[in-house]
């Protein structure tokens, strides 16, 4: 479907080519066979009622606006060019204005700019649109930049729409949010099938809509001229195709019409098994609802495993940790040394003086919890680079590729780690095994192997770095959390909800509705008070430093009692949040705010989304909130009543549902912009758009007043 709002008839100017004019018969025929729905005919300084009137009363199956191009003199050196067009019904006073002179010279003719302005300001904004030749667009009688911000100023809520010179350049423009559409500007009504169009998604039955539509240039761009996703949705047993666009769809109709079946029998599990990110809410339980919002953002938040996998390691190995009866170092030497009852053949046994020197003190367990870290931060790395980058991705592949040899190394190193330690356990074994039997048979006293300081040391030394571990850790891990947008509430202002890791610390003190157990807190306590206050001077009475009760605590039991999540709901005061309690209709408020706020669903399904919404928390806040997911390409579908919600979200698609029984079209789709809604069973049964959104939508007085132009009554 295409549109052009720059269309010559008639020779109106001297340079005008006669191969413009066209008889309104071939003019019906010209746009009927290249596909054009919505035009406008707008010949130099005149419009020809009469000709305008012959068209729109041979009932042709596109739209036709009133138009002309004018000439615009801003000052003595700007001389420029622009389009009006305007809503049929106004065309009586259209022609008044802007061509109401019998004998004007079309040459000659021109406009003094604040002249202009002040006749488009003769029509309310919505019944009239300006088009102005802007940049490439015949460079010598087109808008600069300037002028075009100047123009747009000063003609503040009125629709202007830029006609560029190629459609690379309207690409551009409507690439910067502002619309744009090329127009043919025809010399030759013979080679018209040549120009090229702009080509839009819907096609609109009347100026009112066109025009709702164009005041918010986002919304008219993505929905008339940028492409869309489209899913068909198969519906019950009879193959029904119903259509929902990446983008806002309308579902309305009686109670009991099959709303809520369309929405949780088809939609939800269609995307569902697209592997979408998708939820339903379905307008009630909205206790349940907002609890669960409250738990989806609370699990959302998550501690560290990592370091949760530090604590439960290095608590385990202090909690267990005891040292024997300390060797006494220098009676083992001097015994040693002054050993002299031995036979002369038990001195040419060398092996007694054998010693050797440990290449890796690690043990197993730590080696292993090492390697399985790193392990895990590589299939982390992994599954980030598989969600984010496509199968065929080159970066992905690599990526991967040397993320399996890093891998592979970690194993290599465990390995060869492990290798070591064994050989140091088992030299030391053996060494002192042949010392042993050497010792009983002869007598003499064999050189240690080491003296046991050097094991002592470091057997300390790494319940130190266990200690430092724990509390660096539980460090790292008080610093999480989230703060997360719930939406806002009227009267009220901004709702968070604050879901944050609490680490409990030896100066806590209970409070009620505190997140740690009152039964077991000075347990707890104390142990945190231990671990952060040792020093080396504990070692002196470490066998004794921790009592029974806190030794029989393990690792995974103290990380469950010393971290914790803290979830908060704040309301905003003066720049500082508070903690607030929401009423149970407030509950219901943010039970859908709180899902509006998430970005990061693929699918929005709400059913009855009104429900305990009042009007004005719909205009100034729904509305716009569901315009910004919208724009970031989020597939939305509304059930509703609500003729505010069903007219305003300027949805791309309306299903007007009417199940009766399995042999009659049970859902109608299409949109308010054409005004049809075509059977999904049988596409020849055609439904008036305007009759059931009046039959079956509600609204204030504001809407009422919006349905005048998007209904046209």
């Amino acid at each position: 479907m295409r549109v052009d709002f720059h269309i010559h008839t008639q020779k109106c100017k001297s340079g005008d080519s006669p191969k413009r004019k066209i008889s309104p018969k071939d003019f019906i025929k010209k746009m009927d066979e290249n596909n054009v729905v919505m035009c406008a005919i707008t010949n130099h300084n005149k419009f020809c009622k009469e000709e305008f009137q012959e068209i729109l009363d041979s009932d042709p199956n596109f739209s036709i606006f009133p138009g002309i191009e004018l000439d615009i003199l801003m000052d003595e050196n700007k001389h420029y060019h622009t389009i009006v067009i305007c809503d049929p019904s106004e065309m009586k006073q259209f022609y008044e204005t802007f061509d109401n002179d019998n004998n004007r010279d079309y040459d000659k003719f021109y406009l003094e700019y604040q002249d202009f302005i002040n006749k488009v300001k003769e029509f309310s904004n919505e019944k009239i649109m300006i088009i102005p030749h802007f940049l490439d667009k015949d460079k010598k009688r087109a808008f600069t930049i300037k002028d075009k911000d100047k123009l747009i100023s000063d003609l503040k809520d009125y629709v202007v729409i830029l006609e560029p010179g190629k459609i690379h350049t309207m690409g551009i423009i409507n690439g910067h949010d502002e619309i744009s559409l090329l127009g043919s500007d025809v010399q030759d009504w013979e080679k018209y099938s040549e120009y090229e169009l702009p080509e839009i998604k819907f096609k609109t039955n009347s100026f009112s809509k066109f025009c709702e539509l164009a005041k918010n240039s986002k919304q008219f761009i993505k929905q008339q001229l940028d492409a869309t996703k489209k899913f068909d949705i198969v519906i019950n047993k009879k193959q029904d195709i119903v259509p929902i666009y990446e983008d806002i769809n309308i579902v309305f109709g009686e109670k009991g019409a099959g709303k809520t079946v369309l929405m949780s029998n088809y939609l939800l599990p269609h995307f569902q098994a697209m592997g979408k990110k998708v939820f339903l809410h379905e307008g009630k339980n909205y206790s349940t609802e907002y609890e669960n919002i409250i738990k989806r953002y609370e699990s959302s938040v998550e501690i560290d495993e990592s370091l949760q996998e530090n604590i439960k390691y290095s608590f385990d190995k202090v909690i267990e940790y005891n040292e024997d009866s300390i060797p006494n170092f220098i009676k083992s030497i001097l015994e040693y040394h002054e050993a002299t009852k031995i036979s002369t053949n038990a001195l040419l046994i060398k092996k007694t003086e054998a010693t050797f020197r440990e290449t890796n003190n690690n043990n197993f367990e730590k080696l292993y919890n090492t390697a399985t870290q790193n392990i895990k931060k590589i299939d982390d790395v992994k599954r980030i680079n598989d969600e984010l980058r496509e199968k065929e991705n080159n970066h992905r592949t690599i990526l991967n590729s040397e993320l399996n040899k890093l891998n592979k190394d970690v194993i290599k190193i465990l390995k060869n780690d492990y290798r070591n330690v064994y050989i140091n356990k088992n030299t030391d074994i053996l060494l002192q095994s042949i010392k042993g039997s050497v010792t009983k048979k002869t007598g003499k006293i064999a050189k240690l192997n080491k003296l046991g300081f050097s094991d002592l040391v470091s057997k300390r030394l790494e319940f130190m770095e266990n200690i430092t571990s724990i509390n660096s850790n539980l460090d790292g891990i008080k610093q999480g959390g989230e703060n997360i947008n719930l939406g806002e509430l009227p009267n009220k202002g901004a709702i968070i909800l604050e879901v944050k890791i609490v680490t409990l610390f030896p100066e806590y003190v209970y409070k009620p509705k505190s997140v740690f157990n009152k039964n077991n807190i000075s347990l707890y306590r104390e142990l945190v008070k231990k671990i952060e206050t040792f020093s080396f001077q504990s070692f002196s009475e470490i066998n004794n430093f921790f009592d029974y009760t806190e030794k029989s605590v393990d690792g995974v039991k103290f990380i469950s009692e010393v971290i914790k999540k803290e979830v908060n709901i704040k309301k905003e005061n003066k720049s500082i949040y508070e903690i607030y309690t929401p009423s149970e209709g407030e509950k219901a408020i943010l039970s859908i705010s709180g899902l509006l706020e998430n970005t990061k669903f693929d699918c929005y399904l709400f059913d009855e989304i009104e429900r305990g919404l009042g009007n004005k928390y719909i205009s100034d806040y729904l509305i716009p909130k569901l315009d910004k997911l919208r724009n970031q390409n989020k597939l939305i579908v509304l059930s509703t009543h609500n003729a505010n919600i069903a007219t305003n979200t300027l949805p791309s698609q309306c299903i007007y549902c009417d199940y009766k029984d399995e042999e009659s079209n049970g859902y109608y789709f299409g949109n308010m912009y054409s005004g049809e809604l075509v059977g999904s069973l049988d596409s020849s049964e055609i439904l008036n758009w305007e009759d059931k959104a009046l039959d079956h939508l509600e609204g204030s007085q504001n809407m009422f007043n919006r349905r005048k132009n998007l209904y046209g009554i």
